[in-house]
């Protein structure tokens, strides 16, 4: 009978400790157990907001503004390499070129972010949470088959103290702009690219080449996968009218 007694308070208490578990966790939902979905949250509105850029900076060889470029088919084509000089070879316009596309995102995405971010802030006072944010800082680094942003942002909620989070892109465009870099290359070199062979070496990226009557040739990459596009200008070795 003893020993019967003793099972059956074990399971009460097995029980209730379960019962009191569940209470905690589903109605309680302490703060410090937060994740991305019900915490900050606001990385899934970078990652939707910087896809799109990504798209309309590679259209553009990375720049938010065309500047100097061709036009062609109703786009601005921008000048990566350029020489105004017959039977001369270009000069490369934009010597680093991953940078500066990595530049023109955070410029582009600099607004996105505070607005994302303000607004989870936001959603999260509505729910009741006590919140304290602080100011915005982060990087986007293109890397090999990502765009990662790391952004500094002091923020608590509740008893959770947050500093940093990291949003990730799948994307093609670092992979895209070391072909761009090949080709710029050969264009200053050689004053023109063998792009069968560079499809050759990346069968993903389809590489179109279109040579004008001026001299101008049109580079367009598109990746098979992403449907990424990177496109450009350049004007090398050119000869004139009649040759």
């Amino acid at each position: 009978m003893d020993n019967k007694g003793q099972v059956t308070i074990f399971i009460l208490v097995a029980i209730m400790t379960v019962s009191i578990v569940l209470i905690f966790f589903l109605w309680a939902k302490p703060t410090y157990l937060l994740g991305e979905s019900e915490g900050l949250g606001f990385e899934n509105c970078v990652r939707d907001a910087m896809e799109p850029v990504i798209d309309e900076l590679g259209e553009t060889a990375g720049f938010a503004n065309a500047g100097f470029s061709y036009p062609y088919g109703g786009q601005e084509f921008v000048y990566l390499c350029y020489t105004n000089d017959y039977y001369k070879t270009c000069t490369v316009q934009v010597p680093f070129l991953r940078t500066n596309f990595q530049d023109q995102i955070e410029k582009v995405m600099e607004e996105k972010i505070g607005v994302c971010y303000d607004n989870s802030i936001d959603d999260l006072k509505s729910q009741g949470y006590s919140v304290s944010s602080g100011d915005v800082d982060y990087e986007i680094l293109i890397e090999p088959g990502v765009v990662r942003v790391e952004i500094d942002a002091p923020t608590t909620v509740g008893s959770q103290k947050f500093a940093r989070f990291n949003v990730r892109v799948n994307s093609p465009i670092y992979e895209m702009v070391m072909i761009s870099t090949s080709i710029l290359q050969s264009e200053a070199k050689y004053g023109d690219s063998d792009i069968s062979e560079m499809m050759r070496f990346y069968p993903d990226y389809i590489i179109d080449k279109i040579k004008r009557d001026d001299g101008t040739t049109i580079y367009i990459l598109e990746s098979k996968l992403f449907g990424t596009k990177f496109q450009f200008a350049s004007r090398s070795l050119a000869w004139p009218a009649g040759y």
